[in-house]
């Protein structure tokens, strides 16, 4: 793979042509990464793979780091929240690709479903609309798709999107659209939505969870 990127250390916002190599490690990665039990939590899944993400990167195409759990602050330093996964470029704090993580399609022990599509955008896509991060043109949310099945995901996910429409502030249908950076990706969606009278992109990366561990 050739070098991407913008070599400006000094941009104001994440460089837009590294997305596609970002989401490819993101989706690469995934397929060797060690599967998760039904029971985990996002939060310890999402810290082994940002490890995982890490030995995989090859730096000389790749050009941002990766960290985990990352504070955000405000103008008078109150804390505005905490990113799951950060990938900066240069050397501007708020120049960053931030990422929410969530799981999707849990099964309890007593085999009972829930999609936990409403938790997915009240506490993920809902944090970007309400600017809780900085804004710049794009963000991300991750869903790990702890039944695997993707299709559903994302049928629960447009569901929810229909109900909460209004505080969404939507571009067109309210569903998750085709992905602009992978477009015949199965795993990649996006919405647009409007923010201060500007287009803000999330960028949705399903990861399904298998059973071969």
């Amino acid at each position: 793979m050739a070098i991407s990127g913008s070599i400006d250390l000094w941009t104001d916002i994440f460089p837009e042509d590294l997305l596609p190599g970002l989401f490819e490690l993101i989706i690469e990665s995934w397929k060797t990464f060690p599967q998760p039990s039904p029971d985990c939590l996002e939060v310890p899944i999402t810290k082994n793979f940002v490890v995982h993400l890490r030995s995989n990167q090859n730096r000389s195409v790749h050009l941002f780091r990766i960290d985990w759990e990352s504070n955000v602050l405000d103008e008078k330093s109150a804390q505005k929240g905490r990113i799951d996964i950060r990938f900066t470029h240069g050397y501007r704090p708020n120049e960053y690709f931030s990422f929410e993580c969530k799981r999707l399609n849990e099964i309890d022990k007593k085999g009972r479903f829930f999609s936990l599509a409403g938790e997915y955008i009240d506490e993920g896509i809902m944090r970007y609309v309400n600017e809780q991060y900085y804004g710049g043109k794009n963000g991300g949310m991750i869903g790990y798709v702890m039944d695997g099945d993707i299709a559903k995901a994302v049928k629960s996910i447009n569901d929810a999107i229909e109900k909460r429409r209004e505080n969404l502030d939507i571009e067109g249908k309210a569903e998750l659209k085709k992905s602009s950076i992978r477009p015949e990706c199965q795993q990649t969606k996006e919405t647009r939505h409007l923010i201060e009278n500007e287009w803000f992109t999330v960028h949705h990366i399903f990861l399904p969870v298998t059973n071969r561990n």
